[in-house]
């Protein structure tokens, strides 16, 4: 998603999608998104687990014209230290997509609590941004508010890993460190989220309940606008399952005071619409649909743009073969990009999941385990070279 194409914070509209005389998008720039995450095992980072890592030293200087690719006095540049998967990088770069979820990785890039302040690394998010950057496609950067590291005995060092930061200042200034460091490094870069995944469900990455992701987001949303005021801000990356109640909990943040222009710009959702789609005007629950959408706008009690940051077709729990699912895509994907509120849709599994015993992929993934290109790969790549 490149710097311009979803509204700035002031913006109160985004320009209409191109639509044929058959109701079809038929232009969408940068509208297609992918995973791309530095941390994990694989199969979920980007990063070979046998690959030895090094950190180019000196580090260059953020802004230098060779930032990526400059050899450092011990051999190495930032993306030959730390190289990227280069199948997973070129699955998303044929699959034709344009902006990506990724995020730095606190538990390792925040050094802050151990060595002191300022101590931040980002070697392994600065190979994964640089990777991106050579193909056109523009991350947004989701910031969590932990696991991260801290001192189990002050003054010594004496790692020991926490599931969030001790308090909300903590955390605004892990967002401060990272915005500084896109805006010198990666300055086409604007858009984030925050303040980590599925907070309306996730009961364990904040113990303290709505009041902590009120607050933790409040400081994040501030210390990114106090870097980068053009910056457009999602919030939640909300799970739409009926049981986690992601309307209650907007609305429930609004009451705290975590609204639009406090926490965030727009809202981030995973909504994948159930099959088949249910028809116009079918209400948002209990299965999920495109007024899903309407109903996230009336939650935050504004016009709100939305970012569907996870999207997928499960099989067969929601269809029956794969060739269905590609279609269905194809289908969900058109129907998400005619909608002007809508910023853009990340597809969730392009290779990230296995075969359920019936021989069918589990979370909906484009590419199998060995490697295979699924019909529903084919099929979004084609939407996407038309559309997006």
């Amino acid at each position: 998603m490149t710097s311009g194409s979803s509204p700035v914070a002031t913006a109160t509209a985004t320009v209409a999608p191109s639509v044929n005389a058959n109701g079809g998008v038929t232009s969408r720039a940068t509208f297609l998104g992918a995973f791309f995450r530095p941390e994990g095992p694989p199969p979920f980072g980007v990063f070979s687990a046998s690959a030895t890592d090094v950190v180019p030293s000196p580090y260059p200087s953020p802004g230098s014209a060779d930032y990526c690719s400059a050899v450092a006095a011990n051999g190495v540049s930032i993306m030959t230290g730390y190289p990227v998967d280069p199948t997973k990088l070129s699955d998303i770069v044929s699959l034709g997509v344009k902006w990506t979820r990724t995020s730095p990785t606190n538990l390792y890039d925040d050094g802050s609590h151990l060595f002191g302040s300022g101590h931040y690394t980002f070697a392994d998010f600065d190979s994964a941004q640089c990777s991106l950057e050579q193909h056109d496609i523009t991350p947004v950067i989701a910031i969590s508010a932990g696991p991260v590291e801290y001192n189990s005995v002050p003054g010594t060092l004496s790692p020991q890993a926490q599931p969030i930061y001790e308090s909300a200042s903590d955390f605004g200034q892990w967002c401060t460190a990272v915005a500084k460091h896109e805006s010198a490094a990666f300055p086409g870069v604007t858009h984030y989220s925050l303040p980590g995944n599925e907070v309306n469900s996730n009961s364990t990455a904040f113990p303290g309940g709505a009041p902590q992701v009120a607050q933790y987001s409040q400081a994040c949303y501030a210390a990114i606008k106090a870097v980068v005021p053009r910056a457009f801000v999602y919030g939640f990356e909300l799970n739409m399952d009926p049981a986690s109640q992601p309307m209650a909990f907007v609305q429930q943040m609004n009451a705290l005071g975590c609204s639009i222009g406090t926490c965030y710009d727009g809202l981030a959702i995973h909504l994948s619409l159930t099959y088949p789609i249910a028809p116009s005007g079918t209400g948002c629950f209990p299965e999920a649909t495109m007024q899903c959408i309407a109903a996230m706008q009336s939650a935050a009690g504004a016009p709100v743009h939305v970012l569907i940051s996870e999207t997928g077709y499960p099989v067969p729990s929601s269809v029956p073969d794969e060739t269905t699912k590609a279609a269905a895509i194809v289908a969900e994907m058109k129907l998400f990009a005619a909608d002007p509120v809508v910023d853009g849709a990340l597809y969730g599994n392009v290779d990230e999941c296995g075969l359920y015993p019936t021989g069918y992929f589990f979370g909906g993934c484009l590419i199998d385990t060995s490697g295979n290109i699924l019909p529903g790969y084919t099929a979004l790549a084609a939407l996407a070279a038309q559309s997006f």
